[in-house]
């Protein structure tokens, strides 16, 4: 067990060995961090947590170098890998992380730098010879105008009857109007996070409590919801067009 108390602590954590490993390992790490969490010492926890974190940066730099050209899907990456990190770090069922954690840790960059690819639509299949073949796999993030309503006094705006808020039909459809909408997303987390935001009208700060994320993350993750609902639901709109032109 590490004792915290230790004044020379902050010195061994730096220390390596001849053969250039951490005279505290990073699974020795895990071990105190998960032991500190039963304990309830939060303060040990963070302090461990912290120094875990920083020796792992170098190497969520390096795994998310193909997103260089795009620093704010880098920084989201990396994000994602540390928020990753922690959490299976204090999760006492994950038990590959205290197996082999330099091949755990690079199996974890691969699939976060992946998901970030996959959700942005940069993501491809590739051929025998590691090529991108073929077309992108899901649908990238909108790049259109924020749902912003028009203002009230512009009159280039059409003006449209406003329905009695409380008209208790009005309400039983619109929620369940909601809810269909809200079938678009496959992500469980993403449909509670526009739930808590736009329907209940939830703080950022509690959301990511609830949904044990960081304020951040959950705040990308409202706005790429958003905008692939708004993508759907503009489409919607075209098919249903169509049908009734045709």
């Amino acid at each position: 067990m590490i004792d915290l108390s230790d004044p020379g602590l902050d010195e061994r954590l730096r220390r390596r060995t001849p053969e250039g490993r951490y005279e505290i390992g990073e699974i020795e790490l895990v071990m105190n961090i998960r032991a500190l969490q039963t304990e309830g010492n939060l303060a040990g926890v963070r302090f461990l947590a912290e120094v875990l974190l920083q020796r792992c940066a170098p190497i969520f730099q390096r795994y998310s170098q193909g997103l260089r050209h795009r620093p704010e899907l880098r920084e989201e990456a990396i994000a994602s890998m540390g928020e990753h990190l922690l959490r299976e770090a204090m999760n006492p069922k994950e038990i590959f992380i205290t197996q082999n954690f330099i091949h755990y840790l690079r199996c974890l960059c691969v699939d976060e730098f992946n998901r970030v690819l996959r959700q942005e639509g940069l993501y491809y299949r590739r051929d025998e010879e590691g090529r991108p073949s073929g077309r992108p796999q899901h649908v990238p993030r909108a790049l259109v105008e924020s749902l912003r309503p028009a203002p009230a006094d512009d009159e280039s705006a059409p003006v449209a009857d406003v329905a009695d808020p409380h008209d208790q039909y009005e309400q039983v459809h619109a929620a369940d109007e909601s809810q269909r909408i809200l079938t678009y997303l496959k992500d469980p987390l993403d449909r509670t996070i526009m739930v808590l935001r736009a329907v209940e009208g939830m703080k950022w700060d509690d959301i990511a409590v609830i949904c044990k994320r960081t304020e951040r993350t959950v705040r990308l993750r409202y706005e790429r919801a958003r905008s692939y609902l708004r993508e759907c639901i503009a489409r919607e709109g075209k098919t249903t067009y169509s049908s009734v032109s045709g």
